[in-house]
């Protein structure tokens, strides 16, 4: 899979990151198709982030896609 990642105040890479595990109990494995960026998102890369953050972050949290796995439940 590949992401964008903030790697520290205005610094983002696009990396590959290993394939997620099977999902557990109640979950659901998402085949992303889109991902938008979002004021929240430009506010961390200025460095204004209101909670406090560990780098390196996958950014994006709007996203869209199709139900790829389905745990057990």
């Amino acid at each position: 899979m590949r992401a964008l990642q903030l790697i520290e105040d205005r610094r983002l890479e696009t990396v590959d990151l290993p394939p997620p595990p099977p999902p557990s109990l109640g979950e659901v494995t998402l085949r992303i198709k889109a991902v938008a960026l979002n004021h929240i998102d430009v506010w961390g890369w200025r460095g204004m982030a209101f909670a406090k953050r560990k780098l390196p972050l996958v950014v994006g949290a709007e996203a869209s896609g199709e139900v790829e796995a389905v745990g057990p439940g």
